[in-house]
C-alpha cells in the first residue's frame, strides 16, 4: 500500500499542490494584492533579476516566482520559495552573455484581472495553478484543525506543524491519516459548496476522489463492488489531475489502476501488504546480534515459536483463583500483550480467546473489588432492561429474565446484583475505550442502540461517560460472570434546516457529518455495540446558530451514512481507465 500512501498521497500534496511551507513567527494572514499591486511585484522580480540581487528576489511572494518559472519552463530541484528564486537566478546567469541580458528573453506573466492573495498563472478553465493550492492561509487552518482534533490512541497523530520540514520524514501511516482524516475534516469546511469558487470546488472534488479511493482500498473487508468503486474513484482522480493541473502521470499512478485486480483476487490489503515485513525488519534491526549474524534466523524463529506457545498456555489454561496466579497472569499480559490487531483473527474469536477475556476481566475485578459501589437507580434499571432485552445474546445465554435484587418472590429468574466497579478505561485487545473525564481521546465512538428495532440505521455518534464492571450469577448458579458495560451520551443530530448547511453530506463515502455539540440522551450498551471510534473536531459553522462537532467515523468495515448501493455509485462515477491513460500521452 506504499503505492497509495507514499506514491499517490505524498506525490499529490508535494508535487501537485506544492506542500512546502517555511516555518515563520508571523501569524497574520497575507494581504490581498490588487491587479496594480501584482504589476508592481512583477516589475520588482524583473528588476531583481536585472541587478542579480538574490536577496531582493526572495522578497517577492512565492506565487510570483512560481509563475515566472512555470511560464519559462524552469524547474527547481525543490518546490520551496528559496529554490524557485535560485532556479530563476541561475537560469538568467546561464543564458546571459556580454551582448545579451537573459532577462529580456524571459516571458513575463501578466497580472490577474482580480485581486488575490496567491498570484498564479490563469492558464486553464478552472483558474488553478499547480503548486499553488497549499497556501500559507490554508496550511494555517489545517494545522489549527490538527491540533484541535481528537483521535483515538490506536491512531498515530500527524505532526501539528504539518507542511514543515522540521517534523522530519512522515511515515506511510501519517500520510494515510492526513489524507483520509485531517484534510477531509479541514478542506471540506474550508471550501463549502455555497461560498467556494468553482475552481476551489473542482480541486476539492478531485481530492475527495483520492481520499475515498485510499480509504476504500485500506478497508478490512472487501467485496467486488467495493473494489470496483475504488477503481472508479481512482480513475476519476487521475482524470482530474490531468484536466485541472495538466499533470503528467507517473508509474505509481499506472500501478494504482491495477490494484482493483489485486483486491478482487486477494481480498483486503491487510492480508498481503508489506507493513508486517517492514515492522519485522525494524524489530530485527534493533536486536542485539552479538556479531553472530549466521545465528539470527534460527534464534528469531525459536523465540517466535516460544512466545506463541506461552501465549497459548496462558490463554487456554484455567488458572486457580488465587492471588499469586492472578499476579502472574497479569504480569505476563502486560509484558506480552495480544498482537492480533490488524488481522482477520479479531473477527473470528476462538473459545480460548473468549476464556482469556473473561479471565482478564476477572483479574481486573478482583484487584479493584474494594472500589465496588452501588449503581445509580437509573443505570441499574437500564442494565436490567438491556440484559432482559438481549438475553439470548448475553455472555451467559440466559433465557429467563432478571429481577431486581433483593426480591423475595419465588420466580425462575436470576436476581441482578446492584453493585459494580467503575473504571476509567477498558482495553479489549489493542483497542482502548475511555471515559471523557479520564481518557477523552478514546471516548468518542459510534454505536448502535441495542434496544432499537431498526437494525439498518446508521451508527449514532456519542461520547463515553462511564464504564463499569458488573458481576452476575449464571442461571445454573455455578459461577459468576464479569462483564463490562458502557454508558454513552448520544449527540443530538442536526435539524432538517441545519442539515442543508452540512458541507460533508455532499460526499457520503467520506463517512463524515456534523452533529450538535450537545447530548440528546444516554443509553447503556455492551462493548460489542460499539461500531468504531470517530475523530472529533469542535466547529462553529457560519449558517448554524450553535457549535457543532465534526464526526469522521474511523471504522475500517462499516460506514456512517446510509447511502445508495455501491453499484449505483459506480454507475454514476465510473470512468474508463483507458481514457485516463490516453489523456496522459
Amino acid at each position: 500500500m506504499h503505492n497509495l500512501f507514499l506514491g499517490e498521497v505524498r506525490h499529490h500534496f508535494r508535487d501537485i499542490w506544492g506542500l512546502e511551507v517555511k516555518d515563520s513567527q508571523k501569524t497574520r494572514d497575507p494581504s490581498t494584492h490588487s491587479p496594480e499591486d501584482q504589476k508592481k511585484w512583477i516589475d520588482h522580480v524583473v528588476k531583481a533579476l536585472r541587478t542579480r540581487s538574490l536577496s531582493s528576489l526572495r522578497k517577492a511572494r512565492r506565487g510570483y516566482l512560481v509563475a515566472f518559472c512555470q511560464l519559462n519552463g524552469i524547474v527547481p530541484t525543490e518546490t520551496t520559495k528559496a529554490h524557485y528564486a535560485a532556479a530563476l537566478s541561475n537560469w538568467v546567469n546561464r543564458h546571459s552573455s556580454d551582448d545579451v541580458d537573459a532577462v529580456d528573453l524571459l516571458q513575463v506573466p501578466p497580472p490577474l484581472s482580480t485581486a488575490t492573495e496567491n498570484f498564479h498563472i490563469a492558464d486553464n478553465a478552472y483558474d488553478v495553478s499547480k503548486h499553488q493550492v497549499f497556501t500559507a492561509s490554508i496550511i494555517g487552518k489545517v494545522r489549527s484543525d490538527i491540533k484541535g482534533t481528537y483521535l483515538p490512541s490506536w491512531l498515530e497523530r500527524p505532526p501539528s506543524n504539518f507542511g514543515s520540514s522540521s517534523h522530519g520524514k512522515l511515515k506511510a501511516d501519517h500520510w494515510r491519516t492526513i489524507c483520509t482524516i485531517s484534510l477531509v475534516i479541514s478542506l471540506v469546511k474550508i471550501w463549502p459548496h455555497d461560498t467556494a469558487s468553482s475552481s476551489e470546488l473542482k480541486v476539492l472534488e478531485n481530492f475527495v476522489h483520492l481520499a475515498i479511493a485510499v480509504d476504500l482500498a485500506s478497508r478490512r473487508s472487501m467485496s467486488p463492488e467495493r473494489a470496483r468503486l475504488f477503481d472508479a474513484h481512482m480513475a476519476s482522480y487521475l482524470r482530474g489531475i490531468r484536466e485541472i493541473f495538466d499533470h503528467d502521470l507517473v508509474p505509481n499512478h499506472h500501478l494504482s489502476l491495477h490494484l482493483c485486480t489485486c483486491l478482487l483476487l486477494f481480498g483486503p490489503v491487510h492480508g498481503w501488504w508489506a507493513f508486517p515485513f517492514e515492522r519485522f525488519n525494524g524489530i530485527i534491526q534493533r536486536l542485539n546480534t552479538n556479531n553472530k549474524i549466521d545465528e539470527i534466523p534460527l534464534s528469531y524463529m525459536r523465540l517466535f515459536c516460544l512466545g506463541s506457545r506461552l501465549r497459548h498456555i496462558f490463554d487456554s489454561t484455567d488458572w486457580p483463583d488465587e492471588e499469586e496466579f492472578d499476579d502472574l497472569t497479569f504480569a505476563f499480559r502486560q509484558m506480552y500483550p495480544d498482537t492480533t490487531q490488524g488481522s482477520r483473527i479479531v473477527d473470528t474469536v476462538s473459545a480460548a480467546s473468549k476464556l482469556a477475556r473473561q479471565n482478564s476481566l476477572r483479574d481486573l475485578f478482583n484487584r479493584l473489588m474494594k472500589k465496588e459501589t452501588q449503581l445509580p437507580e437509573g443505570t441499574y434499571a437500564e442494565l436490567m432492561q438491556l440484559l432482559n432485552h438481549c438475553g439470548s445474546a448475553s455472555a451467559d445465554g440466559a433465557a429467563a429474565p432478571f429481577i431486581a435484587f433483593p426480591d423475595t418472590r419465588d420466580l425462575p429468574s436470576s436476581r441482578l446484583h446492584r453493585r459494580a466497579i467503575f473504571i476509567p478505561k477498558l482495553e479489549l485487545g489493542n483497542i482502548t475505550y475511555g471515559t471523557r473525564d479520564d481518557n477523552i481521546r478514546n471516548s468518542f465512538v459510534c454505536v448502535r442502540d441495542p434496544l432499537s428495532s431498526d437494525t439498518t440505521s446508521a451508527p449514532i455518534p456519542g461520547q463515553i461517560s462511564q464504564i463499569f464492571l458488573h458481576r452476575r450469577t449464571t442461571p445454573d448458579h455455578e459461577e459468576d460472570l464479569i462483564e463490562p458495560f458502557i454508558v454513552i451520551d448520544l449527540y443530538a443530530t442536526l435539524s432538517q434546516a441545519h442539515s442543508a448547511h452540512d458541507p460533508y453530506l455532499r460526499f457520503p463515502l467520506l463517512n463524515t457529518k456534523l452533529v450538535y455539540d450537545r447530548f440528546s440522551r444516554s443509553i447503556l450498551i455492551r462493548p460489542e455495540h460499539i461500531v468504531c471510534h470517530f475523530a472529533r473536531l469542535l466547529y462553529q459553522p457560519d449558517h448554524i446558530s450553535e457549535a457543532c462537532n465534526v464526526v469522521r467515523a474511523l471504522g475500517r468495515v462499516c460506514v456512517l451514512h446510509a447511502f445508495p448501493t455501491y453499484m449505483s455509485l459506480i454507475i454514476s462515477c465510473r470512468t474508463s481507465c483507458a481514457s485516463v491513460l490516453s489523456r496522459s500521452r
